[in-house]
C-alpha cells in the first residue's frame, strides 16, 4: 500500500479568508510545512472552480418556516400514535430542492453531532471519486470491488480498506510520537476535502469497525487522541476522536451529490447509481427511506443507511422522474434500540408534501 509524504495532500480552506488563513497556518505549523507551499496549496485550493461553486450552492441556503411547520407537525403526528418513538432521541434535516433555487431547510436537532454508524460511508464513496479527479488515488478493479463492498453490502472490512487508500494509512502496532504526527495529520484528509466544500460539521477520521479486534495499535491510538476537535467521545469517556456527523451537514453533502457540485456531473451520476436503494432488492430497507418512497410511483432513493447499537439512521435523495427531489437525514438513538416505521413515514409524507404537484 502506498504511503504519500503529508505535503502531497492539500491543505483546505474554509469560508472565511482571515479564518482559512489562520487554520492553514496552524496546520502548516504542526505539519511543518514551508511557507512558499502553503501559500501554494491555499492559492489552488481558493481557484478550485467546482469547489467554490458547492460553497456558494450551501451558502445559498435559506430556512424556511413554512416547510419547519410542516416538519415539526409531521414529526409530532407520528411521535403521537408511537409511543417508543417518543423516548428515542431523533435528529432530523429536510432539505427540498425540489421548486428550484435557494434551497429550503427545516430541521429538528440537526445541527447536534451524533456517531454515524455506516452513514459514513457514503462520504467516503464521494471522497474516492474527489481524489480520483484530482489524480491522488485511481479507483482500479481492487478499489472498485472494495466500494461495492462498503456501500452495497455495508462491509467495515471493505470500508477500512477503502479508508486506508484515501488517507495513506494502513493499521499496526501504535506509533512513535514522531511518526503519529504524519499518521494523524493524514488521517485528517477526508476532513479537509469536506472544509473545501463548506462543510465544517462532518468528522469523518475514521473507517467503521466490527469490534472483533479489528481497533487496535495506531488505529485506537487515534480515535483516543483528545486533542482532535470534533470527535464524539463516549458516555463513558473512551475513544475521543470517533466519527460525528450532524444531520445538517450530511444533508448539505448530499445536495452537493444531488446537484453535481461536489464531484463532475459524470461521477456524481456514478455515486448515485452505487447508492440507489430499492426496497424489493434490500428487503431490509422498508422500514428506511427506500421504503417510505416505494409508497409513491416514479420515485428513486440514493442513500445510506446505518444500524449501530442504539443508532438507526439513513440519509438519502429522493428523486422523481421529472427531476424534482429532496434530501432527508434521519439519526434516531435509544436504549433499546428504535427499529420502528418512522424513518419510512416521515419520508413517506415529505413525498407527498415535497413531490406531490409534479409539473407536466
Amino acid at each position: 500500500m502506498e504511503n504519500r509524504p503529508i505535503d502531497q495532500f492539500p491543505v483546505f480552506g474554509f469560508l472565511s479568508p482571515v479564518f482559512h488563513f489562520i487554520c492553514l497556518l496552524k496546520r502548516a505549523r504542526n505539519a511543518g510545512l514551508p511557507l512558499l507551499l502553503l501559500a501554494l496549496l491555499m492559492s489552488r485550493a481558493a481557484a478550485d472552480p467546482l469547489a467554490r461553486d458547492a460553497r456558494d450552492y450551501l451558502a445559498s441556503i435559506q430556512p424556511s418556516s413554512e416547510l419547519q411547520a410542516f416538519l415539526d407537525r409531521t414529526v409530532d403526528a407520528l411521535e403521537a400514535g408511537d409511543p417508543k418513538l417518543r423516548q428515542t432521541d431523533v435528529r432530523i434535516a429536510l432539505l427540498d430542492m425540489s421548486h428550484g433555487d435557494p434551497p429550503l431547510l427545516a430541521q429538528r436537532h440537526g445541527t447536534v453531532p451524533i456517531y454515524p454508524a455506516s452513514v459514513i460511508k457514503f462520504v467516503y464513496l464521494m471522497a474516492a471519486y474527489a481524489w480520483q479527479e484530482d489524480g491522488r488515488r485511481r479507483i482500479d478493479a481492487e478499489m472498485d470491488e472494495l466500494l461495492t463492498q462498503m456501500i452495497h453490502n455495508s462491509s467495515n472490512l471493505a470500508t477500512q480498506g477503502v479508508f486506508a487508500r484515501l488517507t495513506g494509512t494502513e493499521p499496526g502496532p501504535e506509533l512513535s510520537a514522531a511518526a503519529y504526527q504524519v499518521f494523524r495529520e493524514r488521517r485528517l484528509a477526508v476532513d479537509r476535502w469536506l472544509q473545501t466544500l463548506g462543510i465544517t460539521d462532518l468528522h469523518c477520521v475514521n473507517p467503521t469497525y466490527n469490534g472483533d479486534g479489528d481497533l487496535f495499535g495506531r488505529d485506537k491510538q487515534f480515535v483516543s487522541d483528545r486533542s482532535i476537535p470534533g470527535g464524539l467521545p463516549r458516555r463513558d469517556g473512551e475513544f475521543a476522536n470517533r466519527n460525528a456527523m450532524t444531520a445538517v451537514g450530511t444533508a448539505k453533502l448530499l445536495a452537493l451529490l444531488a446537484t453535481d457540485r461536489a464531484l463532475t456531473p459524470a461521477d456524481s451520476a456514478t455515486v448515485r447509481q452505487r447508492m440507489r436503494r430499492d426496497p424489493a432488492e434490500q428487503p431490509h430497507l422498508v422500514h428506511r427511506i427506500a421504503g417510505g418512497a416505494k409508497r409513491l410511483p416514479d420515485l428513486e432513493v440514493y442513500s445510506k443507511s446505518g444500524t449501530w447499537g442504539p443508532i438507526y439512521a439513513d440519509a438519502g435523495i429522493v428523486r422523481h422522474a421529472s427531476g424534482r427531489q429532496f434530501v432527508l437525514v434521519v439519526f434516531t438513538a435509544a436504549q433499546p434500540a428504535y427499529r420502528g416505521e418512522f424513518i419510512a413515514d416521515l419520508t413517506y409524507r415529505c413525498a407527498q408534501h415535497l413531490l406531490s404537484r409534479i409539473p407536466e
